[in-house]
């Protein structure tokens, strides 16, 4: 029977522990009325003409298929063949020489 009573009072301690555990965690935060306007500002300040689209007569459209399937496959070839310009030492930056 003493081995049943001892743990009757371990329940609330371990539920005072972790509710002063979780109130050390809780912050008050009010966020100012004009927060995130810095952001916003930066992004439009960042934005060379913002209505470019708007004056462009001759606005690009790109390759034809055959083209840009030349250019892509061209694109990925030149990771598999590992060919080096010449001249060039795998490894060597030319830094310090």
């Amino acid at each position: 029977m003493l081995a049943n009573r001892n743990h009757y009072w371990i329940s609330p301690v371990l539920y005072l522990a972790l509710c002063l555990a979780i109130s050390g965690c809780q912050s008050i935060w009010q966020n100012e009325p004009d927060f995130g306007s810095s952001v916003t500002s930066s992004v439009q300040n960042q934005l060379v003409n913002p209505q470019a689209p708007l004056g462009n007569p001759k606005p690009t459209t790109g390759l034809d298929g055959p083209s840009a399937k030349a250019t892509v496959d061209s694109y990925q070839r030149s990771f598999r063949t590992g060919t080096s310009p010449a001249g060039a030492v795998p490894g060597q930056t030319g830094v310090g020489q």
